[in-house]
């Protein structure tokens, strides 16, 4: 009996050459070697092989694929496609030339064997009575696993009639833990959780699925080992050339990381219009507390110290020092608070920290700090870091009542390839960790979401503003924060801050000198400010203290008495965020016009670019509201003296 002749169709000479060694191995006559879709239709038709294995992606203009529907019009000869993908949208595109089989690369030699016999059995049974084989090929569970072996990114799934599990490829059980033998036979909704396990409303979902086709869905799905995924599925009815039902396709892949960072975006944009509305609240509400901050200031002086009135006064000042507090907190969730940077130690940060609070964490709970040295430095508000810091022990020190223990640690870490799979939003970069674990009770999953929602709080005091602020900050920063909780467990916060690489770095901002002698002058300052009260303090103050001022609402009269103003114009005061237009175009307009005017902005927050994410440039003059007297006198002379 003569060899079977197969004709070989692959651009990898190394690979054709091994090929045709196995086929060797394996009994079968090698009818010839092709490198393109040209040559293998022309030595399709000048060798009439028995079979070609075809390699789907070949160079070329023509792919294996428009070369197999170009040689099945012209002979019967069976095509068994060879890929380094089998995925379904390879598989669906094939489809076209009729295919006898595919084989997935790398393969093995008994698999080879298997659907070369399987296609050459086949082709001769068509050959003999095609109708017959069609209908026993329909009824082929072997015709059908070589479709479906080959993808196994997919769990491509066949249910009879009743809703039952018929055939289950590599891919299903990939993707859920169970063999074959396992899923056999049935219901489907064994891979749905326990709450939502309902076989009569799956049998009706099938019962539609005749009239409507295809129906999508998605939802949690659960493995063999308990795992959880959010799987993606498709499911169509199957019908015979008769159009008579057989059965459902059902198609499911695993979709968790999709669905991960869908709820990720959700949660960003959320969190984006909360901060909105946070930020621009407490901006307006900054304006309001520089007018009462000025007010009690001056009520300060007029009142004598002996005065009963005083303690009023007083209370006033507490009040306005909690609400400026609670204003900042508001600002670094929204991501606008003012960052002073500096190439910082985060080891030093944590070393000094955690010197203050050891002592008032209680003698019940256990601290433990490990810090890793030499550690890389990192550019960052060492301020800020510190409020992180204090916030997320705190938060941990009241999750143990009943004591425990308290980690902090730092470490130098760079994501591994794995890792950055994992985690494809860190990237391929070096990162500073700050780590702050408790053995407490950790946090339910049913609010595992919600904690860094503003004003969310499990406790019964407190503003709820805590991580909220942790978050702010460290995104702020360009870092990131991962919560990881398991009830009864303990929950563990993980900071990622990006590593420091410049040479040069700016110096760190020298601390204000507030016992300092505030110094007035005598040069004229135009004040461009559209809150009213904050205008009117500004220039009252200004004034006590021997300033000219030029009082302007918006830049547009700004601009308009500059060009009135026939004296020099020292200093311009601007509000960066103005109803009537943007203080950093108004200081670009008048530089052209008065090249020798200093410039001092001044802001309750900002989006501008010149104090890009809230960090400010070292050249530019920049006063915070709400400011206190002596904050701001020291801020005008600095500016008209730098």
């Amino acid at each position: 009996m003569d060899k079977p002749r197969i004709l070989i169709v692959e651009d990898e000479t190394i690979v054709a050459m091994d090929l045709m060694e196995l086929l060797h191995r394996l009994g079968y006559a090698v009818a010839g070697i092709g490198a393109s879709a040209e040559e293998a239709i022309s030595l399709a038709a000048s060798t009439s092989p028995d079979l070609i294995l075809m390699d789907i992606n070949l160079r070329g203009p023509m792919d294996g694929v428009e070369a197999a529907r170009s040689i099945t019009s012209r002979s019967e000869v069976p095509i068994v496609f060879l890929t380094a993908h089998g995925d379904s949208a390879t598989v669906s595109r094939s489809m076209d030339a009729s295919p006898y089989g595919y084989l997935v690369k790398p393969f093995e030699e008994r698999v080879l064997h298997r659907v070369i016999e399987v296609a050459l059995t086949r082709h001769a049974s068509e050959r003999a009575s095609r109708a017959e084989a069609d209908e026993a090929l329909w009824e082929s569970e072997e015709r059908f696993r070589l479709l479906i072996d080959a993808v196994s990114d997919y769990a491509i799934i066949l249910l009879d009639l009743g809703g039952r599990i018929a055939s289950w490829n590599p891919g299903a059980e990939r993707l859920t833990g169970y063999t074959a033998e396992e899923a056999i036979g049935k219901s489907m909704t064994m891979f749905f959780p326990a709450d939502s396990r309902d076989e009569e409303r799956d049998r009706h979902e099938l019962s539609v699925l005749e009239r409507t086709r295809r129906h999508e869905v998605e939802g949690w799905r659960v493995r063999k080992d308990g795992s959880r995924f959010w799987a993606q599925t498709v499911r169509t009815p199957v019908f015979d050339r008769e159009q008579k039902l057989r059965g459902f396709a059902t198609i499911t892949r695993d979709v968790t990381e999709r669905h991960a960072l869908e709820a990720q975006l959700l949660q960003a944009q959320k969190l984006e219009s909360l901060g909105k509305l946070a930020g621009g609240i407490a901006h307006d509400f900054n304006n309001m507390l520089m007018v009462i901050l000025s007010r009690v200031e001056i009520l300060n002086r007029t009142l004598g110290a002996d005065q009963p009135q005083r303690r009023y006064v007083d209370d006033i000042a507490a009040a306005c020092a909690k609400s400026r507090d609670l204003t900042q907190q508001l600002l670094a969730f929204a991501r606008r608070q003012v960052f002073h940077p500096q190439v910082a130690d985060l080891n030093e940060v944590v070393q000094s920290t955690m010197a203050l609070l050891i002592p008032t964490v209680g003698e019940d709970v256990v601290t433990r700090v490990e810090m890793h040295k030499p550690l890389w430095p990192i550019y960052a508000d060492p301020g800020k870091l510190h409020q992180v810091l204090l916030n997320l022990t705190v938060n941990a020190r009241e999750a143990m009542p009943n004591g425990g223990i308290l980690m902090v640690e730092t470490r130098n870490f760079h994501p591994d390839a794995a890792y950055g799979r994992q985690h494809p939003q860190l990237g391929q970069r070096d990162y500073v960790t700050l780590v702050v674990s408790d053995t407490g009770g950790g946090i339910p999953p049913t609010i595992r979401d919600q904690i860094y929602d503003p004003f969310f709080s499990t406790k019964e005091t407190g503003t709820g503003l805590g991580l909220a602020v942790v978050r702010g900050i460290v995104e702020q920063m360009n870092g990131q924060i991962w919560c990881y909780s398991e009830v009864g467990q303990g929950t563990t916060f993980r900071i990622f801050i990006p590593r420091f690489h410049d040479i040069y770095a700016p110096p760190p901002p020298e601390a204000p000198a507030e016992d300092k002698v505030i110094n007035g002058g005598s040069e004229t300052i135009l004040v461009a400010e559209d809150e009213q009260l904050v205008r009117t303090i500004l220039r009252e103050t200004l004034e006590e203290y021997g300033y000219t001022v030029l009082e302007t609402k918006t830049p547009q009269d700004a601009m308009a008495m500059s060009r009135e103003y026939e004296d020099t114009i020292h200093l311009l005061l601007t509000d960066i965020v103005m109803a009537g237009g943007n203080g950093r175009v108004l200081a670009e307009e008048l530089l052209q016009e008065r090249p020798d005017i200093k410039v001092l902005y001044m802001s309750g927050y900002t989006d501008d670019m010149m104090v890009r994410r809230g960090v400010v440039d070292r050249s530019v003059k920049f006063l915070e509201k709400p400011a206190t007297t002596k904050a701001l006198l020291r801020a005008v002379r600095e500016a008209l003296e730098g």
